[in-house]
């Protein structure tokens, strides 16, 4: 299929028999699709349309489906795309996407021009997911030197990528001139760039690897390069995972693994002003955690054992089926509908059948990944009322 082709698709209704909550499977059952990455934007800012990654024609591509109609219009073509990383633009203008590790490439959604933002030079390739900052004027992206960066299929490839110590660096693109600058540079494993949201002067990232066996995951630095400062050193037994930004910018929100009280996952705020960081309330064995706009309600996924640890001695767990809706003002915890995914490796890929929850725009509906009924699939669950 070719860009600009259009797709009936058909969704599914049905009832979560534990919680009678209404699911909906928006994408057809023969086809691998996925949501992007979980702090990623992929709706539109009215809610009705979804941005999405699938496997129609032997290539992941990118995907606009317009939710009233029922159909998805495919935005780019041939083999390369990332189609966890891509996200849609704050003024919901542009797709923005890495292609082969190479381009970072931006496509107008009303007429699908496609347009070169910056080109990867030769001796490196992008690495997982690039952010924007909330002027849309500049991205912030990973580098890795080229040899230095593994594929990434299995979990096993993932301990091994840590222990080679990647040569990484953090770099910022201005959109509208494609001249990048680095931050900084580290014989360290370095991903999840994010801009604060509001503040176009901070960017959060990560030490990536193995949560037991990485120094202190979350850290801070300025949009120039200076002032890099690590959110909080971890306590004896800690492990910090899956940070993301609160959307309105207030806090960095965190899944923190200790036993504490009978518990051994959390959720965590760090304030980015003080680094102060404050433990709200433990969650059962989840493992992404996403909040609504101003970081009152989170979702998460109920998952098993954490994959992404060395040792997994004292988490061991097994594996829960639901997601989750917290209320984190009145410390209440509801589950909303199972997602039974397998959480398995599928098309050399580790995250395909994550279900990565998020809120829809109006806070109604939790939108997620699964492959229970075979191919993974895209679904959104009704929000206990």
């Amino acid at each position: 299929m070719a860009k600009g082709s259009t797709i009936q698709l058909k969704f599914h209704e049905f009832t979560d028999p534990t919680t009678g909550v209404r699911v909906t499977r928006l994408t057809p059952p023969d086809v691998t699709c996925h949501r992007n990455y979980f702090y990623q934007k992929c709706f539109t800012n009215d809610g009705r349309k979804l941005l999405f990654g699938a496997w129609f024609d032997n290539d992941w591509n990118c995907y606009l489906m317009d939710l009233d109609t029922q159909t998805a219009r495919q935005l780019t073509e041939g083999s390369g795309d990332n189609t966890f990383g891509c996200f849609l633009s704050p003024d919901d203008k542009y797709l923005y996407y890495v292609k082969r590790g190479r381009e970072l490439r931006r496509v107008a959604l009303d007429t699908l021009e496609e347009q070169v933002i910056y080109t990867v030079p030769a001796g490196y390739k992008g690495y997982g997911t690039w952010g924007v900052n909330s002027a849309c004027t500049k991205l912030v992206g990973i580098e890795v030197v080229d040899g230095d960066l593994m594929a990434l299929a299995t979990w096993e490839e993932f301990r091994e990528q840590f222990l080679r110590n990647p040569r990484c660096r953090l770099i910022s693109i201005d959109i509208e001139s494609g001249k990048a600058t680095t931050l900084f540079e580290q014989a360290k494993w370095t991903g999840h760039p994010i801009y604060r949201p509001f503040d176009d002067n901070t960017v959060g990232y990560c030490h990536e690897g193995p949560l037991d066996l990485v120094d202190a995951r979350m850290w801070l630095v300025d949009e120039d390069g200076t002032n890099r400062r690590k959110i909080k050193d971890h306590e004896d037994g800690e492990r910090c995972t899956h940070e993301f930004w609160v959307p309105d910018g207030s806090k960095m929100m965190y899944v923190s693994y200790k036993q504490r009280d009978g518990h051994d996952r959390w959720i965590c705020v760090a304030d980015p002003e003080t680094l102060q960081n404050e433990v709200i309330m433990p969650m059962p064995a989840c493992s992404h955690l996403m909040s609504n706009f101003d970081g009152s309600k989170a979702v998460a996924d109920g998952s098993g054992t954490p994959q992404d640890m060395a040792s997994t001695e004292g988490f061991k767990r097994e594996s829960d089926p639901f997601l989750y809706l917290f209320d984190l003002k009145k410390k209440t915890t509801t589950r909303i509908a199972a997602h039974n995914s397998s959480w398995r490796e599928y098309r050399e890929n580790r995250q395909v059948t994550h279900p990565h929850p998020g809120f829809t725009p109006d806070e109604k509906q939790v939108l997620f990944s699964s492959d229970f009924e075979g191919e993974p699939a895209v679904y959104l669950a009704d929000l206990p009322a």
